[in-house]
Protein backbone atom coordinates (compact mmCIF):
# COMPACT_ATOMS: atom_id res chain seq x y z
CA UNK A 1 0.00 0.00 0.00
CA UNK A 2 1.28 3.47 -0.86
CA UNK A 3 1.74 5.89 2.02
CA UNK A 4 -0.58 8.84 1.40
CA UNK A 5 0.47 10.82 4.47
CA UNK A 6 2.15 10.23 7.80
CA UNK A 7 -0.60 11.15 10.22
CA UNK A 8 0.45 8.27 12.52
CA UNK A 9 4.20 8.86 12.33
CA UNK A 10 5.96 8.34 15.70
CA UNK A 11 2.85 6.54 16.94
CA UNK A 12 2.71 2.95 18.11
CA UNK A 13 -0.48 0.91 17.66
CA UNK A 14 -1.54 -2.51 18.85
CA UNK A 15 -4.14 -4.27 16.71
CA UNK A 16 -5.73 -7.53 17.86
CA UNK A 17 -7.20 -10.02 15.43
CA UNK A 18 -4.61 -8.69 12.99
CA UNK A 19 -3.99 -11.91 11.04
CA UNK A 20 -7.02 -11.48 8.78
CA UNK A 21 -10.11 -9.46 7.93
CA UNK A 22 -10.69 -6.05 9.47
CA UNK A 23 -7.74 -6.39 11.85
CA UNK A 24 -5.28 -7.09 9.04
CA UNK A 25 -6.70 -4.27 6.89
CA UNK A 26 -6.39 -1.87 9.83
CA UNK A 27 -2.81 -2.87 10.59
CA UNK A 28 -1.90 -2.39 6.93
CA UNK A 29 -3.52 1.06 6.77
CA UNK A 30 -1.93 2.20 10.03
CA UNK A 31 1.46 1.05 8.76
CA UNK A 32 0.94 2.93 5.50
CA UNK A 33 0.28 6.08 7.50
CA UNK A 34 3.57 5.82 9.39
CA UNK A 35 2.70 3.92 12.57
CA UNK A 36 4.76 1.25 14.25
CA UNK A 37 2.24 -1.58 14.44
CA UNK A 38 2.12 -4.60 16.72
CA UNK A 39 -0.06 -7.17 15.00
CA UNK A 40 -1.52 -9.55 17.58
CA UNK A 41 -3.43 -12.77 17.03
CA UNK A 42 -3.44 -16.47 17.93
CA UNK A 43 -2.80 -17.59 14.35
CA UNK A 44 0.98 -17.26 14.49
CA UNK A 45 1.69 -18.47 10.96
CA UNK A 46 -0.72 -16.09 9.28
CA UNK A 47 0.05 -13.21 11.64
CA UNK A 48 3.78 -13.49 11.02
CA UNK A 49 3.10 -13.59 7.29
CA UNK A 50 1.06 -10.38 7.37
CA UNK A 51 3.71 -8.60 9.44
CA UNK A 52 6.50 -9.80 7.14
CA UNK A 53 4.69 -8.42 4.09
CA UNK A 54 4.42 -5.01 5.76
CA UNK A 55 8.12 -5.02 6.63
CA UNK A 56 9.82 -2.47 8.88
CA UNK A 57 7.74 -1.08 11.77
CA UNK A 58 5.48 -4.18 11.77
CA UNK A 59 5.86 -6.68 14.59
CA UNK A 60 3.80 -9.81 15.17
CA UNK A 61 3.14 -11.05 18.70
CA UNK A 62 1.02 -13.95 19.90
CA UNK A 63 -1.85 -12.66 22.04
CA UNK A 64 -4.88 -14.52 23.32
CA UNK A 65 -7.07 -11.56 24.24
CA UNK A 66 -8.86 -13.56 26.95
CA UNK A 67 -5.62 -14.01 28.94
CA UNK A 68 -4.71 -11.04 31.13
CA UNK A 69 -1.07 -12.15 31.51
CA UNK A 70 -0.58 -12.08 27.74
CA UNK A 71 -1.79 -8.49 27.53
CA UNK A 72 0.74 -7.58 30.24
CA UNK A 73 3.54 -9.40 28.43
CA UNK A 74 2.94 -7.67 25.09
CA UNK A 75 2.39 -4.14 26.41
CA UNK A 76 5.40 -4.42 28.73
CA UNK A 77 7.58 -5.50 25.81
CA UNK A 78 6.31 -2.62 23.71
CA UNK A 79 7.26 -0.11 26.41
CA UNK A 80 10.67 -1.70 26.94
CA UNK A 81 11.39 -1.48 23.20
CA UNK A 82 10.55 2.24 23.19
CA UNK A 83 7.17 1.65 21.56
CA UNK A 84 4.62 2.71 24.20
CA UNK A 85 1.09 1.99 23.05
CA UNK A 86 -0.78 5.08 21.89
CA UNK A 87 -3.48 3.37 19.83
CA UNK A 88 -5.36 0.15 20.54
CA UNK A 89 -7.77 -1.51 18.15
CA UNK A 90 -9.74 -4.33 19.76
CA UNK A 91 -10.58 -6.25 16.58
CA UNK A 92 -10.22 -9.86 17.74
CA UNK A 93 -13.55 -11.64 17.83
CA UNK A 94 -15.76 -14.38 16.47
CA UNK A 95 -19.39 -15.01 15.59
CA UNK A 96 -21.71 -17.96 15.88
CA UNK A 97 -25.25 -18.34 14.62
CA UNK A 98 -27.95 -20.33 16.41
CA UNK A 99 -31.28 -19.73 18.07
CA UNK A 100 -31.34 -19.17 21.81
CA UNK A 101 -32.79 -22.66 22.32
CA UNK A 102 -29.97 -24.18 20.27
CA UNK A 103 -27.15 -22.19 21.86
CA UNK A 104 -25.23 -24.01 24.56
CA UNK A 105 -24.08 -22.24 27.70
CA UNK A 106 -20.53 -23.09 26.67
CA UNK A 107 -20.98 -21.29 23.34
CA UNK A 108 -22.55 -18.27 25.03
CA UNK A 109 -19.58 -18.08 27.37
CA UNK A 110 -17.15 -18.43 24.45
CA UNK A 111 -18.73 -15.46 22.68
CA UNK A 112 -18.75 -13.33 25.83
CA UNK A 113 -15.19 -14.31 26.73
CA UNK A 114 -13.68 -13.57 23.33
CA UNK A 115 -15.72 -10.58 22.19
CA UNK A 116 -16.47 -8.84 25.50
CA UNK A 117 -13.93 -9.98 28.10
CA UNK A 118 -11.17 -9.63 25.50
CA UNK A 119 -12.24 -6.03 24.91
CA UNK A 120 -12.43 -5.40 28.66
CA UNK A 121 -8.87 -6.64 29.18
CA UNK A 122 -7.71 -4.52 26.25
CA UNK A 123 -9.26 -1.45 27.84
CA UNK A 124 -7.51 -2.19 31.11
CA UNK A 125 -4.21 -2.62 29.27
CA UNK A 126 -4.72 0.66 27.43
CA UNK A 127 -5.63 2.50 30.60
CA UNK A 128 -2.38 1.38 32.20
CA UNK A 129 -0.12 1.86 29.17
CA UNK A 130 -1.37 5.15 27.70
CA UNK A 131 0.19 7.39 30.33
CA UNK A 132 0.26 10.41 28.01
CA UNK A 133 -3.09 9.80 26.32
CA UNK A 134 -4.18 7.86 23.31
CA UNK A 135 -7.08 6.35 21.41
CA UNK A 136 -8.94 3.05 21.68
CA UNK A 137 -11.24 1.76 18.95
CA UNK A 138 -13.40 -1.22 19.84
CA UNK A 139 -15.08 -3.43 17.27
CA UNK A 140 -18.76 -3.78 18.04
CA UNK A 141 -21.21 -4.63 15.25
CA UNK A 142 -24.45 -3.70 13.60
CA UNK A 143 -25.70 -6.69 15.61
CA UNK A 144 -24.69 -4.81 18.74
CA UNK A 145 -27.23 -2.12 17.74
CA UNK A 146 -29.91 -3.98 15.83
CA UNK A 147 -31.04 -7.22 17.46
CA UNK A 148 -31.05 -10.13 15.01
CA UNK A 149 -32.65 -13.55 15.33
CA UNK A 150 -30.19 -16.43 15.73
CA UNK A 151 -27.41 -14.10 16.79
CA UNK A 152 -28.25 -13.90 20.48
CA UNK A 153 -24.86 -14.82 21.94
CA UNK A 154 -22.94 -12.75 19.41
CA UNK A 155 -25.31 -9.81 19.70
CA UNK A 156 -25.19 -9.83 23.50
CA UNK A 157 -21.41 -9.65 23.43
CA UNK A 158 -21.40 -6.81 20.90
CA UNK A 159 -24.08 -4.81 22.72
CA UNK A 160 -21.77 -5.16 25.72
CA UNK A 161 -18.81 -3.82 23.76
CA UNK A 162 -20.74 -0.63 23.07
CA UNK A 163 -21.58 -0.23 26.75
CA UNK A 164 -17.97 -0.80 27.82
CA UNK A 165 -16.77 1.69 25.23
CA UNK A 166 -18.98 4.45 26.57
CA UNK A 167 -18.13 3.79 30.20
CA UNK A 168 -14.43 3.74 29.36
CA UNK A 169 -14.78 7.00 27.41
CA UNK A 170 -16.14 8.65 30.54
CA UNK A 171 -13.59 7.14 32.90
CA UNK A 172 -10.53 7.59 30.68
CA UNK A 173 -11.28 11.15 29.55
CA UNK A 174 -9.29 12.71 32.37
CA UNK A 175 -6.26 10.73 31.15
CA UNK A 176 -6.76 12.08 27.61
CA UNK A 177 -7.61 8.63 26.29
CA UNK A 178 -10.44 8.61 23.79
CA UNK A 179 -12.58 5.48 23.40
CA UNK A 180 -14.96 4.84 20.52
CA UNK A 181 -16.66 1.88 18.89
CA UNK A 182 -17.26 1.02 15.26
CA UNK A 183 -20.26 -1.06 14.30
CA UNK A 184 -19.73 -2.79 10.96
CA UNK A 185 -22.65 -4.33 9.15
CA UNK A 186 -22.20 -7.10 6.58
CA UNK A 187 -18.50 -7.08 5.74
CA UNK A 188 -16.91 -9.54 3.33
CA UNK A 189 -14.70 -11.49 5.76
CA UNK A 190 -14.13 -15.13 6.65
CA UNK A 191 -16.55 -14.94 9.60
CA UNK A 192 -19.70 -15.17 7.49
CA UNK A 193 -18.17 -17.92 5.35
CA UNK A 194 -18.50 -20.36 8.25
CA UNK A 195 -20.88 -23.30 8.40
CA UNK A 196 -23.23 -21.46 10.78
CA UNK A 197 -24.10 -19.02 7.98
CA UNK A 198 -24.35 -21.55 5.12
CA UNK A 199 -28.16 -21.44 4.91
CA UNK A 200 -28.38 -17.64 4.69
CA UNK A 201 -29.76 -16.19 1.45
CA UNK A 202 -26.96 -13.70 0.96
CA UNK A 203 -28.38 -12.37 -2.32
CA UNK A 204 -31.65 -11.45 -0.62
CA UNK A 205 -29.79 -9.96 2.31
CA UNK A 206 -27.64 -7.76 0.09
CA UNK A 207 -30.78 -6.46 -1.61
CA UNK A 208 -31.99 -5.28 1.81
CA UNK A 209 -28.89 -3.10 2.28
CA UNK A 210 -29.56 0.45 1.03
CA UNK A 211 -26.18 0.62 -0.74
CA UNK A 212 -26.95 -2.76 -2.34
CA UNK A 213 -23.59 -4.37 -1.50
CA UNK A 214 -21.52 -5.76 1.33
CA UNK A 215 -18.71 -3.72 2.81
CA UNK A 216 -15.02 -4.50 2.53
CA UNK A 217 -12.48 -4.69 5.37
CA UNK A 218 -10.51 -1.70 4.07
CA UNK A 219 -13.64 0.46 4.30
CA UNK A 220 -13.94 -0.30 8.00
CA UNK A 221 -10.20 0.27 8.44
CA UNK A 222 -10.52 3.79 7.06
CA UNK A 223 -13.16 4.61 9.67
CA UNK A 224 -10.94 3.14 12.39
CA UNK A 225 -8.04 5.29 11.17
CA UNK A 226 -10.19 8.39 11.58
CA UNK A 227 -11.09 7.49 15.16
CA UNK A 228 -7.54 6.46 16.03
CA UNK A 229 -5.88 9.61 14.68
CA UNK A 230 -5.96 13.22 15.79
CA UNK A 231 -8.47 13.90 13.01
CA UNK A 232 -11.09 12.87 15.60
CA UNK A 233 -9.47 14.65 18.56
CA UNK A 234 -12.84 15.80 19.96
CA UNK A 235 -14.65 12.50 19.43
CA UNK A 236 -15.07 10.04 22.28
CA UNK A 237 -17.81 7.77 23.56
CA UNK A 238 -19.50 7.36 20.20
CA UNK A 239 -20.59 4.49 17.94
CA UNK A 240 -19.82 4.79 14.24
CA UNK A 241 -22.12 2.75 12.03
CA UNK A 242 -20.46 1.26 8.93
CA UNK A 243 -23.36 -0.69 7.50
CA UNK A 244 -24.32 0.67 4.10
CA UNK A 245 -27.36 2.36 5.63
CA UNK A 246 -29.00 -0.71 7.18
CA UNK A 247 -29.48 0.85 10.62
CA UNK A 248 -31.01 4.03 9.16
CA UNK A 249 -34.40 2.39 8.90
CA UNK A 250 -36.58 0.19 6.70
CA UNK A 251 -37.48 0.52 3.06
CA UNK A 252 -40.74 -0.74 1.57
CA UNK A 253 -40.10 -3.50 -1.02
CA UNK A 254 -41.34 -2.65 -4.51
CA UNK A 255 -43.06 -4.94 -6.95
CA UNK A 256 -41.04 -5.89 -10.03
CA UNK A 257 -41.64 -3.48 -12.87
CA UNK A 258 -43.31 -4.79 -16.03
CA UNK A 259 -41.16 -4.54 -19.14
Amino acid sequence: MTTHDARLRDTCALVTGAARGIGAATAELFHAHGATVYLCDVDDELGNSVAAKLGARAHYRHLDVTEESQWTRVTTEMAERGHPMRILVNSAGAASKASIMQTSVAELRRMIDLNLVGTFLGLQAAGAAMTTGGSVVNLSSLRGVLATAELGAYGASKFGVRALSRVAALEFAESNIRVNAVCPGSIDTAITAGADFADDDMDAYVKSIPLQRRGMPHEVAKAILFLASDDSSYVTGTDLMIDGGTSAGARTPKRPTQS
